[in-house]
């Protein structure tokens, strides 16, 4: 019997963490995270996963549920799973492969998957990793929801605990999958995977941002939050700053004191001191005051990448695309990297 192949496409998009505090001290993955506030972005990830079965019936009940149908490229073995990774410059990265692995891995256990049963995983990322826009979290969780698509089975807070716990077996992004789970503008309360813990809240605004980075810089989220100096000062300013927010509705009207307390924690938990970071902040500010566009404009460092996000001051002021355009030539004539996006 020739082996057919059913595909299934997914997007996530990116987040961004603009204040948070360390919460890692539980044994239990699930119940690690953070408290913080950020917000997610249209740009993220788009993930196709590929099922290849032998079993007629099983093909049959999948097409019926829309599922896509292929032919495979190739040869596979039962239970064989084959990663590829692609960057936003359209190379393969290398060794990235790992946390999909792992995640079919929890999967299997969960009996969410068949342990036979043989997949490709193709990942596109439209950001750069490891400068704060939370590429492995929403890889995961594209992966994860491909996955679910395929298989119909359990429930999405399943799949995105398991995406967490997967975070954090890899020193990944604290509270990125909580984020993720509820979109737009969000405010996180309590420390966890979503359904086990965490809990957040959120709301929704569609404004046309810029995300920009230093090219030959990163920074991996595990240097600083299993460093126990970075730990005491970043958990102590980031309790300060949720403590704050968290004292009224979480609504369309915060935004001015999310972006007051994120300027403040930025500078209160030491991570501004980095020369490489205060280096970035201080030449995009000096491009938007070149440009005269200071007083519609935040600039907001992003956490803990070298790379800081181009916010309008009031929402009901969104940016123009002609000032997005200049600000982005500007600066990547001074060799940052640019991408225009949006709050989601």
């Amino acid at each position: 019997m020739v082996e057919l192949n059913i595909m299934v496409t997914e997007r996530c998009g990116g987040h961004v963490t603009l204040l948070f505090s360390i919460w890692k001290g539980s044994h239990l993955a699930r119940s690690q995270g953070s408290r913080g506030a950020g917000l997610n972005v249209a740009d993220g990830v788009e993930a196709t996963v590929e099922y290849i079965a032998s079993n007629q019936p099983e093909i049959e009940e999948k097409l019926s549920a829309g599922a896509e149908l292929d032919i495979p490229a190739g040869p596979v073995e039962d239970g064989e799973i084959i990663t590829e990774v692609i960057g936003m410059d359209g190379n393969v990265l290398p060794h990235s492969g790992k946390i999909y692995l792992d995640l079919v891995e929890e999967l299997r256990i969960a009996r969410l998957l068949k342990r036979e049963d043989s997949y490709r995983i193709h990942v596109k990322l439209e950001l750069p990793t490891s400068q704060g826009f939370g590429m492995s979290a929403a890889g995961l969780v594209a992966v994860a929801r491909a996955f679910q698509n395929i298989s119909k089975k359990g429930t999405e807070e399943q799949y995105l605990r398991l995406a967490h716990r997967i975070e954090r077996m890899h020193g990944s992004g604290l509270g990125d999958v909580l984020g993720i789970s509820a979109k737009g503008v969000e405010l996180r309360l309590e420390p966890g995977s979503p359904g086990a813990g965490g809990k957040v809240v959120s709301f929704t605004t569609h404004q046309p941002i810029l995300l920009v980075w230093q090219p030959e810089e990163s920074r991996h989220t595990s240097t600083y939050i299993d460093d126990e100096a970075w730990q005491r000062s970043i958990s102590k300013a980031g309790e300060r700053a949720v403590s704050r927010l968290r004292l009224k509705d979480w609504t369309y009207e915060r935004w001015p004191d999310l972006m007051f307390e994120s300027r403040n924690f930025a500078d209160a938990s030491g991570l501004l001191d980095e020369e490489v970071r205060k280096d970035l902040l201080t030449k995009v500010k000096k491009e938007i005051l070149r440009l005269d566009l200071q007083a519609r404009i935040n600039v907001r460092l992003c956490m803990l990448g070298v790379s800081v996000s181009i916010l309008p001051r009031r929402l009901d002021e969104p940016l123009l695309d002609d000032e997005m355009n200049d600000i982005a030539n500007a600066l990547r004539q001074r060799g940052f990297g640019v991408r225009k996006t949006s709050i989601r």
